[in-house]
């Protein structure tokens, strides 16, 4: 691993297409040549691209040298052949259209917060949605596991020489023809909502052939087909209370022990544990596996006559029944009302790739960070931190700061050998449609993002000055990057989608006079920021507009039915929870709780003295982390 020379975290770089060290957001990801050590690959290998990868590779990429990655292409077509029709200018224009769009990224991100308004001074409107908190870290779990920008050649070999797309501090700046991006820019993983960044090539068993590593990137149980955890502190600090269940450790990632690795997590993908609540998320996912391998073996005795075939199936399992919580959980959670069912009827038709396996950019790039805008500045988490709580809520900056990314260094104090006691998330606060705590609530889907994305805690920190405030400005990144890539304005998709697009009136309500002037002076509208407005306009903050809700259920539909084993290409029946795992009392997991639950982080009720009840370890449901 090298250090980005641009400031922008770490450069990644990937031996036999492998593996993904320390990279998170503003991170490149290198590919690096094949023809490398396979053993010496294994012995550092700690996250992975998968072997779906590779064959989709091999596949789709002849013509290219291998390097373990899968394209990127345009949802629509038509936009990107008559560039730069419906796109913002580029050309003689390049200067004026950058300058503007950093000027509309500064004034997105909201002031810290002030002194409380003065006796009859207008409140300020209120941020908070009707969307659990969870959505927010979901969607990045999603993310993590189909996208990871790579930066195309950086050896002089591609269209443009060493300079590399989505390189957003690059002097000078360039806006990319949509067939340079398509050339130059890949995706380090294979979009196929398989769970990749949990299970990584899967465990071998004794006695097996070669599956293509030495040893998996994700960490089993040895002659297990359960997948390993790693475990928090058990004894209270200070005026903290235990979270419930307290005397449960299995709740943190696995994670390194060797010298000098600052408790790098043993998982596919080390972005999950960029912060807390992913982290804590990608626990869940793993406690849910290890659920449903014991279910399998006490309920289907016919499919684990082996490990492998305990495994086989467990996995077939979880995912299916992830997919199925993206579609009828997630997507129908945060698009508008019809548009899902629309298009489950008709089946996805926009996307039209060169490529069989692809990943579409107005997705990747805009739409789908529309999660950005949901963050809050502070949660509350748990019974620690909360409002009224002896550590107040949780901090953003301390969200990063407890994972091994953060070093377990609060500030003011040295590292912890694990995460303490008091940290574990309380998933019902994050959760409940129905609660009437708004706080608890993600913030509105809106064209306005929390103060602390616009000062990242944990990017561009070496970086020299303007770089520096660039890189941890997320509003001006995405802007930027959107601009560079050939991402079309938000008008020509709504035109190309048959939608009426949002008009200026609309665009421009609600907006401080900096992002009024900003627009004025961008002729169209980057997707990005249409996306978040048109939610705002259409849904009150609470759901995604026409233009957005049409991007990701298309984008989502058509990667599980690209999928040859999603819960949608299952042969012979549609695949639905029915057909699943289940609760003790038969009851079936059909929301995104429910999974919560089944993995034992989530309480199922009251016990007799009306403390929380959890399934646990030992029940035939929670799983053995293999410590």
């Amino acid at each position: 691993m090298v250090q980005n020379p641009n400031g922008g975290g770490s450069l990644a770089q990937s031996p036999a297409g492998r593996t993904v060290r320390r990279i998170g957001h503003g991170g490149v990801f290198v590919p690096a040549d094949v023809n490398v050590n396979a053993q010496a690959v294994s012995r550092d290998s700690t996250a992975t691209l998968m072997p779906r990868t590779e064959e989709a590779v091999r596949r789709d990429l002849r013509e290219r040298r291998f390097d373990a990655t899968t394209s990127f292409d345009y949802l629509l077509r038509n936009l990107a052949e008559n560039f730069p029709d419906g796109h913002l200018p580029d050309g003689e224009h390049l200067d004026a259209t950058r300058a503007a769009l950093v000027r509309l990224g500064a004034g997105m991100i909201e002031s810290a917060p002030g002194p409380a308004p003065a006796p009859g001074a207008p409140p300020a409107p209120p941020r908070d949605s009707t969307i659990p908190s969870i959505y927010t870290y979901w969607g990045q779990f999603i993310d993590h596991d189909i996208t990871l920008n790579t930066n195309g050649p950086d050896d002089g070999t591609g269209p443009h020489g060493d300079q590399a797309l989505g390189d957003i501090v690059s002097e000078p700046f360039r806006a990319f023809e949509p067939d340079d991006v398509r050339s130059s820019l890949h995706n380090g993983r294979v979009p196929l909502l398989d769970l990749d960044s949990l299970y990584g090539s899967g465990p071998r068993f004794e006695g097996e052939k070669d599956r293509g590593t030495t040893r998996s990137e994700a960490a089993y149980v040895p002659g297990s087909a359960k997948l390993r955890l790693g475990r928090i502190g058990t004894d209270p600090i200070g005026p903290f209370s235990l979270v419930a269940p307290g005397d449960d450790p299995q709740r943190d990632l696995p994670r390194s022990a060797e010298p000098g690795s600052e408790r790098m997590p043993l998982i596919p993908d080390s972005r999950n544990d960029e912060n807390l609540v992913v982290a804590q998320f990608h626990v869940a996912m793993i406690r849910f596996h290890n659920a449903v391998v014991d279910w399998v073996a006490q309920h289907e005795p016919w499919s684990a006559t082996t490990e492998r075939e305990l495994f086989d199936r467990a996995q077939q399992l979880v995912r299916f029944h992830y997919q199925w919580l993206v579609v009828h959980d997630y997507l129908r959670t945060l698009t508008k009302p019809g548009v899902l069912d629309s298009v489950l009827a008709t089946g996805p038709r926009l996307f039209r790739p060169a490529r069989r396996v692809a990943m579409p950019l107005e997705f990747a790039v805009a739409a789908f960070r529309f999660g950005h805008s949901m963050v809050r500045g502070a949660y509350d988490f748990n019974v620690n931190f909360t409002g009224n709580g002896p550590g107040g809520v949780a901090r953003l900056e301390d969200l990063f700061r407890f994972t091994g990314n953060g070093g377990l260094a609060p500030e003011g104090l040295g590292p912890f050998p694990a995460l303490p006691s008091n940290w574990p998330v309380e998933w019902p606060r994050l959760t409940d449609k129905g609660d009437p705590l708004t706080f608890r609530m993600a913030r509105k889907i809106d064209p306005f993002l929390a103060d602390g994305l616009g000062d990242l805690l944990n990017e561009g920190n070496s970086a020299p000055e303007p770089i520096k405030e660039l890189l941890k400005h997320l509003a001006k990144r995405n802007l930027l990057r959107g601009y560079m890539l050939a991402i079309p304005t938000g008008e020509a998709v709504a035109q190309e989608l048959r939608v009426r697009p949002l008009t200026p009136e609309q665009l421009r309500q609600n907006a401080s006079p900096e992002v009024v002037a900003a627009l004025d002076d961008l002729d169209g509208t980057p997707l990005w920021y249409y996306v978040l407005k048109e939610a705002e306009v259409q849904g009150n903050g609470n759901f995604l507009g026409e233009v957005g809700s049409r991007i990701l259920v298309e984008t989502f539909l058509y990667l599980l039915r690209l999928d040859d084993e999603s819960f949608m290409r299952r042969p012979g029946r549609d695949w639905t929870p029915a057909y699943g795992v289940r609760f003790e009392d038969r009851r079936l997991i059909t929301t995104i709780p429910d999974l919560l639950a089944f993995a034992g982080v989530f309480p199922i009720g009251r016990d007799a003295a009306g403390e929380p009840e959890f399934r646990r370890a030992g029940d035939g449901y929670a799983g053995h982390d293999g410590a």
